[in-house]
Order: C-alpha cells, then structure tokens, then sequence
C-alpha cells in the first residue's frame, strides 16, 4: 500500500456525484475512513484509493467503465451505483446502508466505554481510537490514528518498586510475543497510574492488539488509605495497652517524688554541701514525670475507642472559636491569620469538643511550621459526596515527600526534641475517623502544608 494511505484505515474514492448522492461523502467518511472526490475517472490510478463508488446513471456507468483499468497493482471499483436500473441500485444501496449502520454501531460502542481504548496494528500504530482516549491525550482522533502509540504515550516508566518483576512496557511485549498481559505502569505523557490491559488481535501472530487504560491512581490512593488507617489502628491497640502499664508505675514514682521534694526543704539536709541541689533535682524529676503523663494521656485519647457524644455543629462557629483561641500567639509571631468561611454551609453531626481539639492541633502545627511573616488560613467549605471540608493551609516549611505517609503516626514528628510528642496528628487522625471522616494532607517543602478535615455533613429530613 501506499505510504499516503497509511494514515487512514480506509480510502474510499467518489465518483460521479449528483444531487442526491452528495451526502453520501459526509456518511462514508469518519473515524479510520478518508474520503476522496473525483471528477474524472482517469484520475483514480493516482488516487491510491482501496474502494470507488460510483454514482451515475447506467449510460454514464457505461462510459466511465471501459476507461478503468484493472490491475494487480491497483484495487477495482467495488460498488456501482446505478440509477438507471431500479432494482440493482436499491440493492447496491441497501448493501451501503447496512455498512453504514454497522459503522455508525460500532462508533457508538467504542465510544461508550468510559475507559481509553485503542487497537493498534502490528507495528504498533494506531488504527482505531474512542473518544475518551482523544480525550486523555489531549489530540483529536483523527490526529491520533496512524501515530505510534509511543510517540501518544511516551515512555513507560514502571511503576517504581512496587512491581519490580513486571515488564516495564507491556505493549510492546505483546507486540513481541502475541501474549495477553494485565498489569500497572505509568507512561510519561500520561498522568497517574494505569492498569494495562493488552490482548491481541490474533492467537496465530501478532497482528495487532486491544489495548485498554484505566486510571487507577485514585483506587491505589484510597487502598494506601485504608492501608494506613488499619496500621493505626493496630498501633492504637499497642498503645493503648503499653500506656496502662506504664501508667501505674509513673504515678508511684510521681508520690514518691513529691514526698522527697518536701523531705528536702529540712534546712538541716540544704545545709550539707552534697545536698545543695537535691531539691532541684527532685523539681526537675517530677517535672519529666509529669510531661510523660501527659504524653500517655495524648496516647490513651489516640487510641480510646467510645462514641463521639455527638450534637448537631457549626464549623463556621467552632472555626471562629478556634481563631479567636490562637489568635493571640499567631500574633506574637507575627503571622497572618486569615479566616474564610463559606456561606451556609451544612453542619455536621459530631462531638464538637473533640473536633475543637483536633482542629487547634492542626492550628498549632501550623504555627509552628511557619516563620515570622508567613500565613495561615482557616476556611471551610462544601466538598464532594455530601462531606464538608475544614482546611488548615500554611506558608510553612512543608513536608517531605517521604514522611507524608509518616505524619500520623504515634511519636513520629518533624519538630526538634523535645518540642512536641508526636501524637497531636495522630489523636486529629482518631476523632475524625470515629466521626466518619478523614483528613487529607497536601505538602511541598519549602512552600507550605494544607491539612483538610473531610466530615460527612448531617442529614436533615421534612420529618425530623
């Protein structure tokens, strides 16, 4: 076949247009099928054409035929049209109007399917293409049939680690081998992860494949979730437990301490030189006593399992109260708190308390990330699936890439020692999870970090 032919599934010529047939030109042409007009016969050997219709009356047709040549090299008329015999050009008709239907059929269904599909030839090249792969990429279809599907994805760059003994391109394997493959890769030109899905056209060789694309970054996404939600779980478990066991040994060692601290303000033992910081050093000793008190406290609240003693509650209202706490430190390290709440917005049905506690943690956080100068807005909103959204965004230092799936984890944090526990994120993480929510984190160092509290809003009904 020609190189100009190529491009297009299927070249169809047209000759002997009138009145009538005209339309006939915009119903052959579409998706892998390029129509040609011609107005002198002649010109059909240059027109690198695998199909002419003719349309014309029979002594036309009689005049047009003897100056065809047909030859090994060149591919013959296969439909004529004939107006002048009444029942050759009904079936002729009729034979293009059930092409047409099965065309305009198929079209329908490929582009039905909400995935991006593609057939490719044996070379890799696109000859078939629905309209939500066009839309993936960016390109009409008609810019997408004959490109190599690499030139429209790009590289395929695996999937990391995650799948190390994976193909790294399963496309081009099944080119190679005619085999079916079904696995996750990322291409460079396309965003997110994927699930491949190649079949081949045929079983005997590599003719050609089916190739199917689904997106799933979202569904990994929520797997990682869960994933992470469930190992919190386990460690609030663990916690639970070793806090208790810690918990009645510490208070012992607290009375004890307190009974020495009041042993040493006899003056007779301040008086012996050895025992000049006795009392300080008891001072300082039930102080870290304490701190590690509260800390198991903050722990047992991470991992406490009651029911939130919920009420109806406006974020907008527990948003102010929040600024109005906080807003006296935030202004001693001189930054900017900005409040944006959305009008109307749902209540929630939660135990309000907690929520306050949660979301002055994630204030505190916030300031504690951000420099003199920097900002912090508090805002909520509407968001998807009936939920509401309370966000906390800073201009602070932000999160490592490789620490955000850490942050809420029990003891794990970015402060210096002794500046915080680590387990401020992890009790937010626990009172929104028993509200039925979640919290999600956005974070890029050196620019900032938005942490989003996602709560299902209440549900009203005519009869409550």
């Amino acid at each position: 076949m020609p190189a100009s032919a190529a491009s297009a599934n299927l070249r169809i010529a047209v000759i002997g247009l009138s009145g009538e047939e005209v339309d006939w030109t915009a119903k052959l042409a579409g998706r892998g099928v390029e129509v040609v007009v011609i107005q002198d016969v002649r010109a059909l050997d240059a027109a690198d054409v695998q199909l002419a219709v003719v349309f014309a009356t029979a002594d036309r047709i009689a005049e047009l035929v003897p100056q065809i040549t047909v030859d090994p090299s060149h591919p013959p008329l296969a439909v004529f049209v004939d107006r002048g015999i009444e029942s050759d050009r009904d079936a002729q008709v009729g034979l293009l109007k059930i092409l047409l239907s099965g065309k305009r059929e198929w079209e329908r269904t490929f582009d039905a399917i909400l995935d991006p599909i593609m057939v490719l030839n044996g070379q890799g090249r696109v000859i078939r293409a629905n309209t939500q792969m066009a839309r993936v990429l960016g390109r009409t279809i008609q810019e997408i049939h004959g490109e190599p599907y690499s030139a429209l994805l790009g590289a395929a760059v695996g999937t990391g680690d995650r799948f190390p003994g994976e193909p790294p391109d399963p496309i081009a394997d099944s080119l190679a081998d005619g085999q079916c493959r079904h696995v996750e890769t990322r291409y460079s030109r396309l965003p997110g992860l994927h699930e491949i899905s190649v079949s081949p056209l045929s079983e005997e060789r590599p003719e050609g494949l089916v190739v199917i694309l689904e997106d799933v970054s979202e569904r990994r996404d929520h797997q990682e979730r869960m994933q992470r939600s469930n190992r919190l779980s386990d460690i609030g478990q663990l916690a639970a437990g070793i806090a208790h066991e810690i918990n009645t040994p510490l208070a012992s060692i607290a009375l004890r301490a307190e009974s020495l601290i009041k042993a040493a303000e006899d003056p007779q033992l301040r008086a012996i030189d050895s025992f000049k910081n006795f009392s300080r050093y008891l001072k300082t000793i039930d102080e870290e006593i304490f701190r590690c008190k509260k800390i198991i406290g903050a722990l047992l609240e991470f991992s406490r399992t009651r029911r939130p003693e919920v009420r109806d509650t406006d974020l907008n209202q527990l948003a102010e109260k929040a600024a109005d706490l906080v807003g006296h430190q935030i202004k001693l390290k001189q930054v900017t708190l900005s409040v944006a709440l959305e009008p109307a917005l749902p209540h929630v049905t939660a135990d309000d308390a907690q929520l306050r506690q949660a979301l002055l943690a994630l204030l505190m956080n916030a300031l504690d990330a951000t420099a003199s100068g920097g900002q912090i807005k508090l805002s909520t909103a509407r968001a998807q699936d009936g939920m509401v959204a309370l966000t906390v965004a800073d201009t602070g230092v932000g999160i490592p890439r490789d620490q955000l799936g850490k942050i809420f984890t029990p003891f794990f944090t970015t402060k210096p020692v002794g500046q915080g526990t680590g387990l401020g994120l992890s009790a937010c993480h626990g009172i929104v999870s028993a509200h039925g929510g979640e919290i999600r984190v956005e974070s890029e160092v050196g620019i900032g970090t938005q942490l989003t509290m996602l709560l299902p809003a209440a549900r009203r009904t005519g009869a409550a």
